[in-house]
């Protein structure tokens, strides 16, 4: 019997809005960034921005607020979105305040899930 994927495999391509944190940038403190987000570096602290995609090669460590979260990377945070993807290779550790929590069989997830009508309202940032 084949299972059907779920989740998409690829990594999306960076809009045009997108702002890209490479993997030459590492950020201790708290990001706000109107606009979509893809994380190839690494943030120890809290961001706040609209769509959030974490590459395989990023990570965070803090809390998260996002209108949509895709994740590839390595993540120990609070997550407040939501939709909340976590994608085959990821490692995520925390808590997850969500409405969509959609988890790839090949994903790694230890911490609580909760969801919520109104999730980012929750979130202490």
């Amino acid at each position: 019997m084949e299972v059907q994927q779920v989740l998409e495999d690829r990594l999306p391509m960076p809009g045009p809005t997108t702002t890209v944190i490479g993997s030459h940038v590492a950020i201790d403190g708290d990001v706000v960034i109107d606009g979509d987000v893809m994380l190839i570096g690494r943030i120890n602290g809290s961001l706040k921005c609209k769509r959030f995609v974490l590459d395989r090669e990023g990570e965070l460590e803090g809390i998260l607020v996002a209108d949509t979260v895709a994740i590839w990377g390595i993540v120990d945070a609070e997550i407040y979105s939501p939709v909340i993807e976590l994608h085959a290779g990821c490692s995520v550790e925390g808590a997850a305040y969500h409405e969509h929590f959609i988890l790839d069989r090949q994903a790694y997830f230890e911490g609580k899930s909760r969801r919520y009508a109104d999730p980012k309202s929750m979130a202490p940032i």
